[in-house]
């Protein structure tokens, strides 16, 4: 994971070095040549790792002394592995970072071109503690779960804008006798300034917590999302259909169909929880200084990054080719109960009055199996008889218009929420993919390619089947093997 990173931090150390006067400009040349010739080997799976060596960096300089003989030992002067990790952690980050917030972006434009479409006008029941509440729109619902995932990705997107200093050049703890130029290296390596404290700079794993807590609520706002679609696939609720590809049939009963798929994005928040948990669990303690605890940490966020990825690419497909139907409504419907007591308030019955006689009114006619739905204007009357003349409630499909306040569900507000949504996604993406130019320019300047890592290139506009390289699951068809019961 961070040898693409320490590639790069060792070019710009070695330049610096050079540019300094530190290392002899020759010695520099040889270096530098060395570690693209590693660069373009490893970007052809040709620069093998080998754990006898305990990490990347260890690796880095071994390759390179192989190729280029002893000037390989001047490659080390002036820094430490302790601030080597910070740094190739902060330059991973950024470029996780960029493609999270492609991928939360490719979703939350799947939900919107879902809402955009016919079934977006389609009219259901929203649920408050899993009970009919008040009838919505499925583009309402779908934009809002978007605005959930747009809000991830501002939040990845602040943590990627926080990672301003840079740590190289700190040393192992107390920075360095030698003339280094800090401020070169940092603005090489596409950072703002150098660290602030040496000493903080080895031991700040601030950015790593801060994104394994944003992707604990991005997986959050997964697990609500894949919870809503296996309850909506429900025969007995019949709101959602699942596409084939994410569904699978049982070992024993031909008929099932599964939401399998649904069901392990659900199970994915426990570990990204999990993983928050062990992290934070693991820097509590550790005084200042690098502690080899923090070694713990790098699987942790390695692990949670690419678990995130796998999710958003499993998931973004999945709502593509969701089809969200509108179920029969039953004649004990009473979702406009709300504005029943509303058009009391305006024949100027107080609300808490009208609430209680709505209530038992309903309570009553759902003992006989009817409810608002089903009323008819003589039936209506006669329960109030201050309503006015030829009071009929709102039908089931029209309910919805009646609540035009700012962010109702009202079509005109639901269309203001899916431009402003969709207007915050562009936004996002459009910084990221100029962040991920802006790496990429820099480290051509100093003659690598694009980051490889996640895709870089693309990295804000990512590829659903791009996961697939990251061990990301492939969705399996209705008639593929049973699995369960």
């Amino acid at each position: 994971m961070l040898l693409d990173a320490d590639l790069w931090g060792s070019l710009v150390h070695a330049e610096m070095l050079g540019a300094a006067g530190i290392v002899p400009r020759p010695s520099v040349v040889r270096i530098s040549k060395g570690l693209r010739g590693i660069a373009r080997d490893a970007a052809r799976g040709r620069f093998a790792l080998a754990p006898e060596l305990e990490d990347v960096h260890l690796n880095v300089e071994s390759g390179l002394r192989r190729r280029i003989g002893r000037d390989a030992d001047r490659l080390h002067t002036g820094r430490s592995r302790n601030d080597q990790v910070a740094t190739d952690l902060a330059i991973y980050l950024r470029d996780a970072l960029i493609a999270l917030e492609g991928s939360s972006v490719l979703l939350g434009r799947a939900l919107l071109a879902k809402a955009r479409g016919p079934e977006g006008r389609g009219v259901v029941e929203g649920w408050t503690h899993l009970q009919p509440a008040q009838r919505i729109r499925w583009g309402q619902w779908l934009a809002t779960h978007a605005l959930s995932f747009a809000r991830d990705a501002a939040r990845l997107a602040a943590i990627r804008a926080s990672l301003t200093d840079c740590p190289l050049g700190s040393g192992a703890i107390a920075g360095s006798s030698l003339p280094l130029d800090r401020w070169r290296t940092a603005r090489a390596l596409g950072f703002a300034r150098p660290s602030l404290s040496s000493l903080d700079s080895v031991s700040d794993r601030d950015a790593a917590l801060a994104t394994l807590a944003a992707l604990a609520l991005l997986a959050v706002h997964v697990s609500r999302l894949a919870e809503e679609l296996v309850l909506g696939s429900m025969p007995e609720i019949g709101r959602v259909r699942l596409p084939d590809a994410f569904v699978t049939t049982s070992s024993l009963m031909p008929h099932k169909r599964n939401p399998d798929l649904a069901e392990l994005l659900r199970a994915e928040s426990a570990g990204a929880v999990g993983r928050l948990t062990t992290h934070l669990t693991l820097a509590r303690a550790l005084p200042l200084g690098y502690q080899r605890d923090l070694q713990a940490g790098k699987p942790v966020l390695f692990t949670g990054v690419d678990r995130a990825l796998a999710s958003l690419a499993v998931l973004t497909p999945m709502v593509a080719g969701t089809r969200f139907l509108e179920p029969a409504v039953s004649a004990r419907s009473s979702t406009a109960s709300v504005e029943l007591a509303d058009a009391l308030v305006g024949a100027g019955v107080p609300f808490r009055r009208a609430h209680a006689r709505v209530a038992r009114w309903l309570a009553r006619r759902e003992g006989s199996g009817h409810g608002l739905a089903d009323a008819t204007p003589a039936e209506l009357r006669e329960a109030f008889p201050e309503l006015p003349e030829g009071y009929a409630p709102a039908g089931p499909l029209a309910e919805p218009e009646l609540r035009r306040t700012y962010g109702g569900s009202a079509s005109t507000e639901v269309d203001r929420l899916i431009g402003e949504v969709d207007g915050r996604l562009r936004a996002i993406a459009r910084a990221a993919g100029n962040e991920r130019r802006r790496l990429d320019r820099l480290r051509a300047r100093i003659g690598l390619s694009p980051s490889r890592l996640f895709g870089a290139g693309e990295a804000a506009t990512p590829s659903p089947a791009s996961g697939r390289r990251h061990g990301r699951s492939r969705a399996r068809g209705r008639r593929a093997r049973p699995r369960r019961r």
